[in-house]
């Protein structure tokens, strides 16, 4: 039986990022019930910055507790793209039963900056999708 959860909406504000990973968006808190089962997180939305210093852009990755997932599919917005959709997927294969905070996470590129960094820059509730698996 899968448990499943939902963020709120993903467009609170904009964020400035340089090269360190730092979380972006509201967080929000997803309770693993079952001891062996996996938490798996999704999102498919879009991202946009305001500005994104010369051939750098923007990574992107869903963090439990901020820490590393065990599997991961990162985001991505390319140097000369200031809008694109995003699709990124994170499993933790070990977690014990407990509450857990979510969140996106972003960096520019090694040496780079970005500005006015913002999901869901159209306001369209994009969410991200928690699963016990």
């Amino acid at each position: 039986m899968a448990n499943y959860t939902q963020s709120s909406s993903l467009n609170d504000r904009s964020y400035n990022l340089n090269a360190t990973m730092q979380p972006i968006g509201p967080s929000f808190t997803v309770r693993k019930l079952r001891a062996k089962s996996s938490l798996e997180l999704e999102l498919a939305g879009s991202v946009s910055a305001q500005s994104l210093s010369a051939s750098n852009g923007i990574l992107l990755e869903i963090r439990v507790n901020g820490t590393l997932p065990n599997f991961k599919i990162q985001g991505s917005l390319k140097a000369g793209d200031l809008n694109d959709s995003i699709m990124m997927k994170s499993v933790y294969t070990a977690l014990p039963i407990g509450t857990y905070t979510v969140q996106v996470y972003a960096q520019a590129a090694p040496g780079g900056t970005a500005t006015g960094v913002v999901l869901d820059p159209g306001g369209w509730g994009e969410r991200i999708l928690a699963t016990e698996i």
